[in-house]
């Protein structure tokens, strides 16, 4: 059949029959270098494939037979790993979660184990739907006696089991490196705890704004709540409830909003104000909140206790440095400007420390500590212009 065909293109004519052809010219000889279309229809009309379209289809079938035998080799793979993984994880579920209740139905027996923030401490998970809740009975709204905490840093890390040691854990300027700060926040959380905890009708604050720009928008008194959730520092003794009676100020930029804040944010929850104040802190800052701050709020001598808690001097904590610096750079424009409205100091570090240019609510929240909120001396403020003005 080939030879009949290459017999029949060979002459001249049927080559005048076909519409078209292509030719080269080597010397006096013409050579055909194509196959027409009407010998392209007549050949395969007649069964001819040309050798390469036989090797192309060749080609194709059997990459599709390759294709369908891995896939279905796949899928048979898949199809078997998964019913071994069902079967497998339904068994072990069952035993777990059998064992899993009956532990936990012993825990609430004997009382055992007992977490008030919940949680799963192998996920690093602080909080769950079983973590005592703000306001748990309504001990809160109850409190009289404030025990505010201020706070120093942010945190910086999500793992913050080891945040009373671990100086990556917070954001720490140069001067506040190698002073054992992780260690005094840890002390600071713990003492304000067991304040709260020694008093039942204590309403527990942790206060600090949102204070460096290159942390984002956190708090220092989020951080200061993580931690103790985090680290699970809340008591755990029958009947404990600090963490439901715990929240936080989080527009204070200094030591004197601290206090202030923290007492117009015990008005926000309680709708009164505390008949007693504890604040915790480090020991070399007690003068500055018991002869400046206290004083320039009317707050009654009697009525306030200051807690000083330091870390240990093996943590590069010196406590002779700290209240040399704290008289020269911290306290001292407090003495002249007792309210912070003046003095370039002062007002240079509130602005630095809000960075997102918050705007604290308790003009609004708290009426009757509006005019002591926008007062700012240089005199202290009457006694009659403050809402316990007449003693707690």
């Amino acid at each position: 059949m080939e030879r009949h065909l290459s017999m029949r293109s060979s002459s001249p004519t049927h080559r005048n029959k076909t519409s078209s052809t292509s030719t080269s010219m080597t010397g006096s000889h013409e050579t055909i270098t194509t196959t027409t279309t009407t010998e392209k229809k007549h050949a395969y009309n007649a069964g001819f494939v040309p050798p390469s379209m036989k090797h192309k289809l060749r080609t194709r079938a059997m990459k599709r037979q390759t294709n369908r035998r891995q896939n279905l080799i796949l899928g048979t793979f898949i199809v078997v790993i998964t019913f071994i993984f069902v079967d497998l994880g339904l068994f072990n579920n069952s035993i777990v979660n059998r064992y899993q209740n009956k532990i936990s139905q012993a825990k609430r027996d004997f009382n055992l184990d007992k977490n008030l923030r919940g949680g799963d401490e192998e996920r690093n998970i602080w909080v769950s739907e079983e973590s005592q809740p703000f306001n748990e009975h309504g001990l809160a709204v109850k409190a009289q006696h404030l025990v505010m905490v201020a706070g120093h840093s942010v945190t910086v890390s999500g793992h913050l089991k080891d945040a009373g040691i671990d100086e990556k854990d917070w954001f720490l300027l140069s001067y506040q490196k190698g002073q054992g700060l992780p260690q005094a926040i840890h002390a600071h959380i713990a003492a304000g705890i067991e304040e709260a905890r020694k008093d039942p009708n204590s309403l527990l604050i942790f206060s600090g704004g949102e204070t460096r720009a290159v942390s984002g928008p956190q708090t220092e008194a989020q951080a200061y709540f993580h931690v103790a959730d985090a680290m699970n520092l809340w008591p755990s003794d029958e009947g404990a409830s600090v963490r439901a009676r715990t929240t936080t100020e989080e527009f204070a930029t200094d030591s004197f909003e601290n206090l202030l804040f923290s007492i117009a944010r015990f008005r926000e929850v309680t709708g009164n104000y505390p008949n007693k104040i504890t604040v915790v802190s480090f020991s070399f800052k007690r003068r500055r909140f018991e002869t400046l701050h206290a004083p320039a709020l009317r707050l009654p001598a009697d009525r306030f206790v200051y807690v000083g808690v330091d870390p240990p001097s093996s943590t590069g904590f010196d406590l002779k440095r700290s209240t040399e610096g704290e008289l020269k750079n911290a306290a001292a424009p407090f003495e002249q400007d007792p309210y912070g409205c003046h003095s370039e100091v002062l007002q240079e570090k509130r602005k630095g420390r809000n960075p997102f240019h918050r705007t604290p609510p308790y003009g609004l929240s708290c009426p009757e500590m509006k005019y002591l909120l926008s007062f700012c001396g240089p005199d202290v403020v009457p006694v009659d212009r403050v809402p316990w003005g007449n003693g707690f």
